[in-house]
């Protein structure tokens, strides 16, 4: 093999040297050897081939052979040697950088364009083989200033050219069609090849536009694989690049949508799926996706192929990929208002749908949905009144054991979470027998479910006498939510709990409710919360010890068991700074609104008021008074400055002092 060609070497010299009418008989001969022989060139061959290619592309006035020559330079460059073997010669790569500046000439005649257009696409062949995987040849390549001159073939190959047919009207050739294609598929590949591990250059490219470009190529080629290929390949190298600037704007982002929804690869058709998954993290990219009729597309998508995800797991995967796709998209407020269309939109309306589906994934994204859309009080009004709430505590009481999928537990009291934020939907959450569906959940032994599950009661009991009472009443939820106050595990899950004993006692304000809390030991709990982390909590503790002791601080064990706790130290702790206060500031810092700040303000007004409130409670209490004096309380009182409490600190005072 090795000798057949060095043979065909030889008769391409002789031809350069006294036979040009052979050269390109010889050059195809030349190719043919090498494709037959797999690139599988030694050095001496390479080196003998590349200098007989070098003086036809040394001449580019003489065009008639420059195609073929640089068409076998891209065939010795698709192996190692053979790549190796261009290196040694930068005068090559100089002299097929400067074939890709033909289309600059001003003197190209029409039809000399298909021709020009061949040169280009195989010296982009041949360059982007140079660099394939080889740092070196990128080097040389971008020292010859390679990336400009590549950008002006890129920008010339993706407009659209037209002839005179021969009666006088102009008309895309056909044969024209193809091979501009064909270039727009080879140069990308170069540019692809040219940027791997070259950041900087990336961000260039940027400047130089070549965004607009890709989106082009997509345009023009979207059911073309290669092409599509490379460019999603492009476009995963610039967005994850170092830069400040926002790679998929709205035409761009319509145009791989456009390109996912024509093409019929399944390779490219995950990455499409990758790159927007990728990009949808940004709130502006969510918004141009959700108009573009992603979502939309995707539903259609995953309803054509349903039948095939049981059996192929590469088609299942690209499903899961997609559910992913539509519900990052609907954590966007604005995509998410705009899909919802006021309870009108297909997207929707194919999730409420979802929600009864039989495949575990799509039911699982439409909770998810459902989860996303309910995030206003009048899209969760629309909602319950549509009856969602109901599909959603069918699904509840099909997965309310510790069999039942983690997923689905966790999506689905997210959701009923949501839905039961309106003082309106409460009722109709009870009506619909929510807290019968939900409470067997409390022996699911996972913290996330069981961290969603105590947000969902506490949130739908807010207000709801009969359902606090109930619920307060139960021994044993109780004694459940003491001993996830006490755990460690769960951060989340021990202030959940916390927050949901206090909240029955404000809403049942019920002496049941409040002896059974005292029995269970959660007492000590609702006090360690005076001097929580956040001021909400702060005031929902001193909120159910106002009520707890007005109710109870007269008997002798319930007095004992504050005392215990520590209550007066706690109260201290809280008037003097000396607690956690990460929401006790002044609003001073970055980023907080002035809206924001006078909230902030008037809680830790209502903490203050409320504290005070509870120690006026807790001075009828003979006992509990000598131990708020060994606690330092009164000196704490007198340091109040506060005008709106500084009036009830003084008469406080006297009322420890009376007696």
């Amino acid at each position: 093999m090795a000798d057949e060609l060095g043979r065909q070497i030889e008769g391409l010299s002789i031809a350069l040297e006294s036979k040009p009418e052979n050269v390109s008989a010889a050059l195809g001969s030349v190719i043919s050897q090498i494709q037959s022989t797999g690139n599988a060139l030694g050095d001496t061959t390479a080196d003998a081939l590349l200098d007989q290619l070098g003086v036809i592309l040394g001449d580019i006035r003489k065009r008639k052979h420059l195609a073929e020559a640089a068409r076998a330079v891209a065939e010795v460059a698709k192996s190692d040697l053979g790549r190796e073997a261009c290196f040694r010669r930068p005068s090559l790569i100089n002299n097929l950088l400067a074939l890709l500046t033909l289309l600059q000439e001003k003197d190209v005649e029409q039809n000399d364009e298909t021709s020009l257009l061949n040169i280009l696409t195989q010296t982009c062949r041949a360059l982007g083989n140079i660099c394939y995987e080889n740092q070196i040849g990128r080097k040389l390549v971008l020292e010859f200033d390679g990336l400009a001159t590549l950008m002006k073939v890129l920008e010339w190959s993706k407009s659209p050219h037209m002839t005179k047919s021969s009666g006088g009207d102009a008309s895309v050739n056909t044969q024209w069609t193809t091979a501009s294609r064909q270039l727009r598929n080879v140069s990308a590949g170069f540019l692809m090849n040219l940027l791997i591990n070259q950041e900087e250059k990336q961000k260039e490219t940027l400047k130089l536009g070549i965004l607009d470009i890709l989106r082009c190529f997509l345009e023009l080629d979207a059911k073309d694989e290669e092409v599509a290929t490379h460019v999603l390949l492009i476009l995963g190298l610039l967005t994850d690049c170092d830069c400040e600037r926002e790679i998929m704007g709205e035409k761009l982002c319509r145009a791989v949508v456009h390109v996912l929804g024509a093409s019929e690869s399944p390779e490219v058709c995950e990455m499409c799926l990758d790159l927007l998954h990728g990009q949808a993290e940004n709130e502006t990219v969510k918004n141009h996706l959700a108009h573009a009729g992603l979502c939309e597309m995707l539903i259609g998508l995953l309803r054509k192929h349903q039948p095939m995800l049981s059996e192929d797991d590469e088609s299942r995967n690209m499903m899961k990929v997609a559910c992913d796709l539509i519900v990052l998209i609907l954590t966007g407020d604005e995509s998410m208002n705009h899909l919802y269309a006021e309870g009108k939109g297909g997207v929707f309306q194919e999730m409420v749908r979802w929600l009864e589906s039989d495949d575990e994934d799509l039911q699982v994204t439409g909770v998810l949905a459902m989860g996303n859309f309910a995030r206003t009080d009048k899209h969760c009004i629309q909602m319950v009144q549509q009856g969602v709430c109901k599909k959603l505590l069918n699904l509840v009481e099909k997965n309310n054991t510790s069999a039942g999928d983690i997923r689905l537990q966790h999506a689905l009291l997210s959701a009923l979470r949501n839905l039961a934020i309106p003082p309106q939907n409460k009722s109709s959450l009870l009506e619909d027998g929510l807290v019968g569906c939900v409470l067997p959940m409390a022996s699911i032994p996972t913290f996330p479910v069981v961290f969603k599950l105590l947000g969902t009661l506490r949130m739908v009991i807010d207000g709801q006498e009969k359902a606090a009472r109930e619920l307060g009443q139960d021994k044993s939820l109780v004694a459940r939510l003491v001993e996830w106050c006490a755990t460690d595990d769960h951060p989340g899950v021990q202030g959940e709990a916390n927050r949901l004993l206090a909240w029955l006692i404000k809403n049942s304000r019920q002496e049941s409710v409040m002896n059974t809390i005292l029995d269970a030991g959660g007492l000590p709990f609702i006090v360690n919360m005076v001097t929580a982390e956040h001021s909400v909590m702060q005031n929902e503790a001193l909120l159910a010890l106002v009520l707890l002791t007005a109710t109870l601080v007269s008997k002798e064990s319930v007095a004992e068991s504050l005392k215990e706790a520590k209550i007066g130290s706690r109260i201290v702790s809280l008037l003097s700074g000396g607690g956690k206060k990460k929401a006790h500031d002044d609003g001073k810092e970055s980023g907080i609104s002035d809206v924001k700040r006078e909230e902030i303000k008037q809680l830790q007004k209502e903490v203050l008021l409320n504290a005070l409130t509870l120690i006026g409670e807790l001075v009828k209490s003979d006992k509990i008074k000598q131990h708020l004096k060994e606690s330092g309380i009164k000196q704490v009182l007198e340091s109040l400055t506060e005008d709106t409490a500084k009036k009830q600190a003084q008469q406080l005072t006297k009322l420890l002092d009376s007696g």
